[in-house]
């Protein structure tokens, strides 16, 4: 029977549960840095954290220490990104995660498991990458739709020997979402098949998830072999230990502003196993690493270079310096309104408002159409790049006309959806004593109003909205201009934090 002893380090807080004698003579030390959710390349937070160069320069410090050191990410990777909506010079082609593939490449990187958002890109965009990848990408629950076999360069599960000790690896992802050419299963039972292959196989068994975390406990409690969850989905850090074992769950923040650093001996004669894991946070103390800065400045500058072009502007330019910090984090713009989101949504009501022709009452966004997943910070400046990063899919936006009845139903479907990305954020809505009221009134329900909103809301839908779509909700689209996202964004960041002269 194996036993195990747990070690978290957190800044100076040190937990110790348990207790077992290691001999040195059949000890074998593995050291695995993990990552999850990683978009930007470069630092974000107004360059405090984050970075896959500062990233390389812990990883090299690890194996420098260890050479039995292994990496793994746990799932979205190559998208969204506003760098990966550039394209490539010349051609239609985006760049579609590649410049995050080579970069782990170059970094030696050794597993991935695929995420939700691999599926924001086009099948061929998704294959390529995966061909492209010196990483091993692991995933049980994902085949593809058409003929039920797994990707190219995909694994279900395998197995990795480090002196003489067997490391039994296994992935999956969260079956919560519709793709058009992947189909996804129960990730816990894909899980519970995996574990029952490496069981005979391996002395150590770890899972790389992108699952909720209700998901990652049930695998810790219900799944008998597993060592460890190291996982992703959520964008903020957690560890838990759960089950009769005390099986660590172990998740980083996104955009590698921390990063898990766990530290795995393995008794072979005893198959007494102990784990320490530390969150590192990933900031200006590790400089970067130079081969992979080059390479961040390679992809950022070919990046540059077409949005340039596209927007009509240097993506250096600075468009405003905010007077307040401006929250992005997915966790606030799917939960609250924040002043970010209320000077997106008055951007989109102001560019109505400001032509005589058109009358708008309110402006509604789905918090989802938010990607940046960062804070810009007070007194530094805001770029036409962190413009382009707020939404990275771009968009427009659009004027429709909607009841009064059916707008106070979509309103609350936004409020029930909290945490996702059907959270709606507006302006110049209010709600008080229940009771819903644009510009003081209350919202009647036969009245017709005009409501600037996101077109992608209406020409598409999101989970539960569909309520808001041309097709098959109540909105009509009028005859008015749709201007693009950025550009909105942009002169609402010019008037409400203008550059002092």
């Amino acid at each position: 029977m194996k036993t195990k002893i747990f070690a978290l380090f957190f800044l100076s807080l040190f937990i110790i549960a348990g207790c077992k004698t290691f001999d040195n003579k059949n000890k074998v030390k593995i050291t695995i840095l993990q990552l999850n959710d990683v978009y930007e390349m470069s630092p974000v937070s107004g360059g405090k954290l984050g970075g896959l160069a500062r990233v390389q320069t812990l990883l090299k410090k690890l194996r420098k220490e260890n050479p039995n050191t292994i990496t793994v990410l746990s799932g979205d990777l190559l998208s969204p990104s506003a760098i990966g909506t550039a394209k490539f010079k010349g051609t239609d082609q985006k760049f579609a995660g590649i410049q995050m593939v080579d970069i782990l490449n170059h970094m030696g990187w050794d597993y991935f498991t695929l995420g939700n958002h691999e599926f924001d890109l086009k099948e061929a965009d998704l294959i390529r990458c995966l061909d492209s990848m010196k990483f091993k990408t692991v995933i049980d629950n994902v085949v593809r739709k058409d003929s039920k076999k797994l990707f190219r360069n995909t694994e279900r599960n395998l197995t990795r020997e480090i002196e003489g000790v067997r490391i039994g690896i296994f992935g999956v992802m969260t079956d919560g979402y519709e793709y058009k050419y992947a189909a996804v299963s129960d990730p816990i039972e894909a899980a519970k098949r995996a574990v029952e292959n490496l069981r005979k196989k391996s002395d150590i068994i770890l899972g790389i998830t992108h699952l909720n975390i209700d998901e990652d406990i049930k695998i810790a409690t219900e799944i008998s072999g597993v060592d460890m969850v190291m996982g992703g989905h959520e964008h903020e850090n957690y560890h838990l230990l759960r089950g009769d074992k005390f099986v660590p769950i172990n998740k980083a923040d996104a955009n590698a502003k921390t990063a898990y650093v766990h530290q795995l001996t393995y008794n072979k004669k005893t198959k007494a196993l102990r784990i320490e894991s530390e969150l590192v946070f990933i900031d200006s103390s590790f400089k970067a690493d130079p081969e992979i800065d080059k390479l961040v400045q390679k992809w950022t500058n070919l990046a540059f270079d077409y949005f340039e072009v596209k927007f009509n502007g240097d993506p250096k330019e600075t468009i405003g310096v905010p007077m307040v910090t401006l929250d992005g984090t997915e966790a606030s713009v799917r939960s609250r309104p924040t002043k970010l989101t209320e000077l997106i949504t008055k951007g989109f009501y102001n560019y109505y408002k400001d032509s005589t022709e058109f009358q708008v009452d309110a402006a509604i966004m789905n918090s989802g159409s938010i990607r940046i997943d960062d804070k810009l910070p007070a007194d530094k400046p805001v770029t036409l790049y962190d413009i382009i990063r707020i939404s990275p899919f771009g968009g427009t936006i659009s004027l429709v006309k909607i009841d009064g009845k059916h707008l106070k139903k979509a309103l609350d479907i936004g409020e029930e959806s909290v945490g996702s990305g059907a959270f709606l954020q507006y302006y110049n809505i209010s709600k008080s004593d229940n009771k819903r009221t644009i510009n003081g009134k209350e919202i009647n329900n036969t009245k017709s109003y005009n409501i600037a909103i996101s077109s992608y809301i209406v020409d598409v839908g999101d989970t539960g909205l569909d309520i808001l779509t041309t097709e098959k909700g109540k909105t009509t689209k009028i005859e008015a201009p749709e201007p693009p996202f950025a550009n909105v964004v942009k002169n609402q960041f010019r008037k409400d934090y203008p550059i002092k002269k």
